[in-house]
């Protein structure tokens, strides 16, 4: 597991073209490939740029086995 890196996270966002609710689902597969786990602060900061509640994002991530997310990160 990589620790998470804001510079990194940056990136990931420029990457798949900014941060839009359109390619949300995209974006976290990104952030897990690439950190191991989405962390709590991913959660934050998607949830003020998209929008959705932070519990709507948690409730989305959790509902598939693949996703690690919060404790499972280690936050």
């Amino acid at each position: 597991m990589k620790t998470f890196d804001m510079q990194t996270y940056q990136n990931l966002i420029k990457d798949v073209g900014g941060l839009t609710v359109e390619n949300l689902f995209v974006f976290l597969c990104k952030v897990q490939e690439t950190f191991g786990c989405v962390p709590n602060e991913v959660v934050r900061d998607v949830a003020m740029k998209t929008g959705f509640s932070e519990a709507r994002i948690y409730g989305a991530l959790t509902s598939y086995r693949e996703f690690k997310v919060g404790r499972e990160c280690g936050d």
